[in-house]
């Protein structure tokens, strides 16, 4: 597993419009991988955020395979890329033992699936459901309860520190569709309680839309 930093060119125009646009930060982001000719990018997961050391905005990109971010920065879509640091078993091995806390960082899209529509069925009979976003404090923390009891941890402390929304557009059959998510960030402390199962989670991600800069965990120990 690979993780990088990337500092995106705001006057260029791909980078500009990779800021914006989740969908199309998603297009620049996977062009530091094969093809899908050549065996795909395999699991990416991404974030945007501001840096503390220097107020840019940087991209967050953790990697199953290791990325090539030189087309990028040769095109100056990138201001710079740290060289991808990969995160080797014995360390995946420490962070995921049961019983280590850490701290943690989730950019996250809580959603459910609810029955759309009564009358809509799909072939097997069952109600068409349809993915919607859960809003407030509450149901918001216990989604993120029950997707850590499903991710072999649970939170010890949390917060929300931020929450809003994510738009995008995305073209689908010729047309450009607009594309809203809801969009929390959760901070806090973690303590793993199934070490084989957290990893997985981190290198899965959680929650909907991850390829649209949602669901990557970032831990740290607690110092």
């Amino acid at each position: 597993m690979y993780l990088s930093r990337l500092v995106i060119n705001s006057r260029n125009l791909l980078g500009f419009r990779s800021l914006l646009d989740p969908y199309e930060a998603h297009r620049t982001i996977w062009r530091g991988f094969p093809e899908k000719d050549r065996g795909g990018p395999g699991r990416v997961l991404f974030r945007l955020e501001r840096s503390a050391a220097s107020s840019r905005l940087v991209m967050l990109v953790q990697s199953s395979l290791e990325p090539n971010w030189r087309p990028l920065l040769e095109e100056q879509i990138l201001l710079s890329a740290d060289d991808p640091k990969e995160l080797k078993p014995d360390l995946l091995d420490r962070l995921s033992r049961a019983g280590r806390r850490l701290r943690f960082r989730l950019r996250a899209n809580p959603t459910a699936r609810r029955i759309a529509d009564e009358t809509s069925r799909e072939e097997g009979g069952n109600p068409v459901r349809k993915r919607v976003g859960l809003f407030g404090d509450d149901q918001q923390m216990k989604w993120l309860q029950r997707k850590a009891e499903q991710g072999g941890f649970r939170l010890i402390d949390c917060r929300i520190s931020a929450r809003g929304n994510s738009d995008c557009r995305k073209t689908s059959q010729g047309k450009r569709q607009g594309i809203r998510h809801l969009s929390v960030l959760f901070e806090g402390i973690l303590e793993v309680t199934d070490g084989a199962t957290f990893l997985a989670t981190l290198q899965s991600g959680i929650g909907s839309a991850k390829g649209f800069g949602f669901g990557l965990l970032s831990v740290a120990p607690v110092s």
